[in-house]
């Protein structure tokens, strides 16, 4: 078999041209390469293609080709161009032309970044230490150097307007917005007929994640390689399920082709570890394939090739002689919630339901989609009881008729809602209320137990008294914040749309000072209306931002608010831990203990049920252990929040 490269022959592998000492194949496609620099400097060294991206360089030897000619006005023009930002390997000059007050840790990312053949780093640093900043700091060193000429930036999509104003306003750099489909036609109605915004040689351009994982749309914007692609809130990106039970989502599989196409890439998250090694595993093998194994010898030294952490308690300034911390700690606090005897029976019976409903589903064809349906229902009865009420009536009107039973949701987005990736608000409660109205038993037998079952339910909780326990507690709580501090605000996040109409009723009838001194954020806004409802916040006579999860990705509100409250206990720390847009809050490790709820009643303990949350004590201590070696832990420092429940 001919073997495309022969000895002698100049090649250029990492950005840096090579000669060939040697070359043999090693399986189908793949070939070994031993090579020398072709400058003489240094020593020999082995590359496997693929995965290394090899390109043939012409000889060295002169030659006359008239073909080859052209005008010297362009070669006149690259070689002043040339002179002009040519630069030391060591010095930075980008920094000078941004508009930020850089902080002495924050250029640690970009002395990384130029130290490597390839600019590929996972930037993990805590939240609030400017990840946005050491990305465009990065990007503009980059850019002098000739080798960031096409820039992707893919971002959640609460997200697009935040990085276009913050590219612009600190760094000076314009960038084409492309977050849908009418970005799209946008951008081409700029450009000649035919001619695709995503193909320029110079193009800068904001994408949504949700937008370029399409298969369409990722193949015409992956058609030329990309010099950069930065990835913010990049632990999406991770593998999902358990170690026993790995699996790939679309956006990790969208990951990979990133990888594949651009000569550098930068992965932003506060959250690189989500308590499971083959999740980390799958980022940093994305940015360094040879260090991804956390397996042997060295562990952290391999790690840290391929990320940068710190957190908040390491960066201290100084103060005339003295060193003092540049953050102030967060505190934590849980807020009980009190319930009875009543409340506790409800509790246990919904937990007695999902146990059966489970169990009896073991061995079936529909068991998956019952365990998921009955995962639905437990979360949703520890957020709020309106939640709980509304999700049993989808459950029981499907399984009395036919007629109301749904088709099942397709592989992909199930396996997007089983790793409890961020999406928008109508899109979870759509796929959730299609699980629990297609995850139907087709024995009449089991069908007619739920029934039963969910019908003590109803209407146990129907008999519960006074309003909501859950709700009362974040009313008793906002009335102290309030009592304690006149002029405070407080934002309360919560999971489902069901969940904010209770605490929005709960919250006008509470009365002066708090009804009718809130402001609602959703999904589903527009990014004029999300702006407006942000301003709102800031008048004085606003106290409370009312927001889903779904809807907070984007907000900068450090500047006036600093109590936080999470209504729910989420299924995994990332989604603690992902910045709720500028606030500096850190959701590693959000509580003293494991339990998402405090239940205080006159029996002896919390409800039947609360073991699957302790049973995630093991994966936050395992995290603890990684985080001690390879800086992937998880911090308790920064701003206030408390939670209720």
């Amino acid at each position: 078999m001919t073997l495309p490269f022969r000895e002698g022959d100049r090649v250029a592998i990492r950005d840096r041209p090579w000669r060939i000492q040697d070359a043999r194949q090693i399986g189908p496609g793949q070939l070994l390469l031993k090579v020398l620099p072709a400058d003489g400097q240094g020593g020999s060294a082995s590359f496997v293609t693929p995965p290394e991206r090899v390109l043939p360089l012409p000889p060295e030897q002169l030659r006359f080709d008239p073909a080859e000619f052209g005008p010297i006005g362009p070669w006149l023009a690259a070689h002043r161009a040339l002179a002009l930002t040519a630069t030391k390997d060591d010095a930075l000059v980008g920094a000078r032309y941004g508009r930020v007050v850089l902080e002495a840790y924050q250029v640690a990312p970009v002395l990384r970044i130029l130290a490597k053949p390839k600019p590929r780093l996972l930037i993990a640093d805590d939240v609030g230490l400017g990840k946005t900043i050491e990305a465009g700091l990065c990007l503009l060193e980059l850019m002098f150097r000739r080798r960031a000429d096409r820039v992707l930036i893919v971002v959640p999509p609460g997200l697009v307007p935040q990085w276009q104003e913050e590219m612009q306003e600190r760094f000076g750099l314009e960038f084409e917005v492309i977050e849908n489909a009418t970005g799209l036609a946008r951008a081409q109605t700029r450009l000649p007929a035919g001619m695709s915004p995503w193909v320029l040689p110079r193009a800068k351009i904001i994408t949504s994640v949700d937008y370029l994982k399409k298969d369409e749309v990722r193949r015409r914007a992956l058609e030329r390689r990309w010099d950069l692609v930065i990835v913010d809130e990049a632990h999406a990106l991770a593998e999902s399920g358990s170690p026993s039970n790995p699996y790939r989502t679309r956006r990790t599989r969208l990951g990979e082709e990133l990888r594949e196409n651009a000569s550098g890439l930068l992965l932003l998250t506060a959250t690189p570890h989500n308590g499971y090694p083959h999740s980390f595993r799958s980022l940093i093998e994305l940015v360094e394939p040879t260090s991804a194994t956390l397996a042997g010898s060295n562990v952290a030294d391999r790690i840290g090739r391929a990320m940068v952490r710190r957190m908040k308690r390491q960066i201290l300034r100084r103060n005339g002689e003295e060193w003092e911390p540049a953050f102030l700690p967060r505190t934590v606090e849980p807020i009980p919630v009190r319930v009875g005897e009543e409340g506790v029976k409800l509790f246990e019976l919904i937990s007695a339901y999902c146990s059966r409903a489970t169990k009896d589903a073991v061995g079936e064809e529909d068991e998956e989609l019952v365990s998921f349906a009955m995962q639905i229902v437990k979360k949703r009865a520890s957020s709020s009881r309106l939640a709980l009420a509304r999700t049993l009536e989808h459950r029981l009107a499907a399984l009395k008729k036919e007629e109301e039973r749904a088709e099942k949701p397709e592989r992909a987005e199930l396996k997007d809602y089983e790793a409890d990736l961020p999406m928008p608000d109508a899109q979870a409660e759509r796929t959730a209320r299609k699980i629990l109205r297609s995850a139907i038993p087709k024995d009449e037998r089991r069908r007619k137990a739920e029934i039963t079952k969910i019908m003590a339910i109803q209407h146990l909780l129907k008999r519960l008294p006074g309003p909501d326990p859950k709700v009362a507690g974040l009313v008793e709580h906002l009335r102290g914040v309030l009592a304690e501090e006149p002029t405070a605000k407080v934002i309360v996040f919560t999971e489902y749309l069901d969940t904010l109409e209770a605490i929005r009723a709960g919250l006008e009838a509470a009365g002066p000072p708090i009804a009718g001194a809130y402001v609602e954020l959703r999904g589903g806004l527009t990014i004029r209306q999300r702006q407006d409802v942000q301003r709102r916040f800031d008048e004085p006579e606003v106290r409370i931002l009312l927001a889903t999860d779904a809807a907070s990705e984007g907000l900068n509100l450090q500047r006036h608010c600093n109590r936080m409250v999470h209504f729910e206990l989420p299924g995994g720390s990332v989604r603690l831990v992902a910045p709720a847009g500028g606030l500096e809050v850190d959701r590693a490790e959000p509580f003293v203990e494991p339990l998402g709820l405090r239940w205080r009643s006159p029996s002896s303990g919390p409800p039947r049920g609360s073991s699957r949350t302790l049973r995630r004590a093991p994966r936050r201590r395992q995290r603890r252990r990684l985080g001690n070696g390879v800086g992937a832990g998880p911090e308790r420092r920064g701003w206030r929040r408390s939670r209720p429940g």
